[in-house]
């Protein structure tokens, strides 16, 4: 087994305990995707046909309003990202997704895993978990945005993602907190200060 399904084997793992034979089932339906940074994998008014296992790369999900991107959520290695509303009920997505870094990617399809789901029973539980997981991410996301300072929101992703300060533009960072450019660079020079 190669390297990119041995990795999203090991997240399904962590997921389900699932056998080999089990996982195997999968792979003729599952899609290496290499994404240049800068282009889309999911663009918003669109319908999102499937789902992103990321192998290596970052990306980020974003809507636009008022002709800015108000990002969401980074999504880095060994993390799944798709915009779920839309794949869940196949409506256009409200969303888009973007490779901040060259990426690549396992995926597959809405149809390849209502497939999968017929065809074992632990991938409906694949799926199940993948939703909660996400249920559980919103939860924490609308809790930290509605309650938490714009320090108190900086100082947690440190602790929670420590690669995303590296590895994303500043700009990036502040639409995520939900604050200016201005105030994250005020609140960059207190922490160091500290």
């Amino acid at each position: 087994m190669n390297t990119e399904l041995s990795n999203f084997k090991h997240y399904i793992n962590n997921l389900v305990s699932m056998d080999d034979s089990t996982f195997e089932l999968a792979k003729e339906f599952l899609k290496i995707e290499r994404i240049a940074k800068g282009d889309d994998f999911i663009t918003q008014g669109k319908v999102c046909n499937k789902i992103a296992f990321i192998i290596s790369g970052l990306l980020k999900i974003y809507y636009l309003k008022d002709g800015n991107h108000v990002n969401t959520c980074f999504c880095a290695e060994n993390s799944i990202a798709s915009s779920f509303e839309s794949f869940t009920n196949q409506t256009v997505s409200q969303e888009s997704i973007e490779a901040l870094e060259d990426s690549t990617l396992i995926v597959i399809s809405k149809s390849a895993l209502d497939k999968l789901y017929q065809l074992h029973s632990k991938w409906q539980e694949v799926g199940h978990k993948m939703v909660e997981k996400e249920c559980v991410r919103l939860s924490a996301r609308v809790q930290t945005l509605g309650f938490d300072s714009a320090l108190e929101k900086y100082k947690a992703l440190i602790e929670n993602q420590p690669h995303i300060i590296q590895r994303v533009p500043i700009q990036d960072i502040a639409s995520y907190l939900g604050v200016s450019r201005e105030t994250l660079s005020r609140i960059r020079s207190k922490i160091v200060k500290h």
